[in-house]
């Protein structure tokens, strides 16, 4: 019971202020450290960091698209969600194949409506998908990944133009 006194006599409320700033300080140095480090780590497009898959190559006559940490062909860079990118223009009864990189650390996935949205491309992290298809009807057509991840919401706003 003295000890409790004694503390209770030198714990003041200005020590506690202290003490709740310094705590709360170092959570937030912290938290942007580890904030640093996951970006960093996270293979953006264009770090001395990022390693494209060995199969990572932009078809003949075809579309590109490189998952990041800053989503589709950095479409973070762009103003996505609220600006489309990436924007693919090509002419109705065109082939188009699109070959998809995943640089992330996380699996993202790949779907267009109407021409892919049956079924969900996958591409683990490291490796390449390219798919394939006809482009039948005319409009605009959104690119979209349907894999909740930590980047989702800038793998949201592509395009496909079929004019």
């Amino acid at each position: 019971m003295v000890i409790s006194f004694l503390v209770a006599l030198l714990w003041t409320s200005r020590a506690r202020k202290r003490v709740m700033v310094t705590f709360s300080v170092a959570v937030t140095v912290l938290g942007l450290a580890l904030l640093v480090v996951y970006v960093s780590s996270s293979g953006a497009v264009g770090s001395a960091g990022s390693v494209l898959p060995a199969d990572c190559a932009r078809p003949a006559g075809g579309f590109l698209i490189v998952a990041s940490s800053l989503g589709y062909n950095e479409s973070m860079v762009h103003g996505a969600p609220s600006q489309s990118w990436p924007v693919m223009d090509i002419q109705e009864g065109s082939n188009v194949t699109i070959t998809i990189c995943n640089t992330y650390q996380q699996a993202v996935g790949f779907q267009v409506i109407h021409y892919l949205q049956d079924r969900m491309e996958i591409v683990a992290p490291g490796h390449a998908l390219t798919v394939s298809f006809v482009a039948d009807q005319k409009g605009t057509f959104t690119i979209y990944c349907a894999i909740f991840c930590a980047i989702h919401l800038y793998l949201q706003g592509g395009e496909l133009k079929v004019t």
